[in-house]
């Protein structure tokens, strides 16, 4: 087994609220305002770590559902 450790900061803490526009069953935030967007509460972060990607990706629990969103960060980078 290869041992891997990986350093990534959540741009959200726990408890924050934030706008978010789901797409797809993906979670878009900062993108515009539509009938599908919603002001939600971050209840649980997990981090994803792919060795083979060497990557982090961050994924959300949103107002307690038990449910995991992806939120498309890259998009987000994108529009700015």
């Amino acid at each position: 087994m290869q041992a891997a450790g990986f350093v990534a900061h959540s741009p959200y803490e726990v408890g924050d609220k934030v706008n978010i526009t789901l797409h797809g069953g993906i979670g878009i935030v900062g993108g515009p305002v539509t009938a599908r967007s919603a002001e939600v509460t971050i209840t649980d972060i997990f981090a994803v770590h792919s060795v083979k990607r060497n990557q982090v990706t961050f994924m959300y629990e949103i107002n307690d559902t038990k449910v995991l969103k992806l939120v498309d960060w890259e998009v987000l980078k994108r529009e700015k």
